[in-house]
């Protein structure tokens, strides 16, 4: 879709380079209210992941009451429907997925003050966090089994990393429809709004994350190195924000951002 953006006369990579940038602003300038800010906007994003989550379970169970316990992909622990897992070596790749599930665990390491009692709790918080990842993961991949077939759904060279969890989402939608008998058209649109949801729950989800970051690494960088290479550290930080450093990086990104659109012509 981003393809074809084209604005005065701007190439679409120039076009998604000019709102990235305006992303950037609007980030830093809510950001800059304080941590409160950032936690409630997190928070949204937080409650929108785990509701997709919640969906998929539910309507999985469903589906497999409503098919008599059918699969849409036969259930083999041993051997993956995708020809790039055959091998023993090739599965291993696997666990660069695997490791990225945690992606993100690290950041709230800059977090940990604003934790009640964190040398007890944020310890907690990340075995449980670590716990809910790794029974989520592997429930999440056994459960897309149930709506989805590796050489109806997934074999297609379109499938990417990029808009698989759409495609994932629309066939359990289509896959319900079918299981309540709905006619085609019923049963597509159905799936088709699977999909609408999912984008708007993804998109409130990397919001989320996005403010995380644009705070928590960056007041990490602040309190581990020496306080006279940030003068303004101490004054920004009683206001919890750190807000005269998160424009000079925010001013970097965006250059470095539409720069890459001007040259990716």
């Amino acid at each position: 879709m981003t393809q074809h953006w084209r604005i005065a006369g701007l190439e679409p990579t120039q076009v998604v380079g000019l709102l990235a940038v305006g992303w950037m602003i609007l980030v830093t300038c809510i950001a800059s209210k304080g941590i409160n800010k950032i936690a409630r906007i997190t928070a949204v994003g937080g409650i929108a992941v785990m509701c997709l989550n919640l969906v998929l379970l539910l309507v999985s169970v469903a589906i497999l009451l409503l098919n008599g316990g059918h699969f849409a992909e036969n259930i083999n622990f041993v051997s993956s429907p995708n020809p790039g897992y055959q091998s023993g070596l090739a599965m291993l790749s696997f666990v660069v997925f695997a490791i990225f599930a945690y992606g993100g665990i690290e950041a709230v390491g800059g977090l940990v003050d604003k934790t009640e009692k964190p040398e007890k709790n944020f310890a907690k918080g990340i075995v449980f966090a670590a716990i809910v990842i790794s029974v989520g993961y592997s429930l999440a991949i056994f459960l897309w089994g149930v709506s989805t077939n590796w050489q109806q759904v997934l074999s297609n060279g379109s499938v990417n990393l990029g808009n698989i969890t759409y495609i994932l989402m629309k066939s359990l939608g289509m896959t319900l429809g079918n299981a309540l008998h709905l006619s085609p058209e019923a049963a597509m649109a159905t799936g088709v709004w699977f999909a609408r949801i999912t984008g708007l729950s993804m998109f409130l989800a990397y919001t989320g994350a996005f403010f995380t970051l644009s705070y928590s690494p960056l007041k990490a960088i602040i309190q581990g190195t020496p306080k006279a290479l940030w003068p303004c550290a101490d004054d920004d930080a009683e206001r919890g924000r750190y807000a005269s450093h998160r424009n000079v990086d925010a001013v970097s990104a965006g250059e470095s951002v539409y720069s890459a659109g001007l040259f990716w012509r």
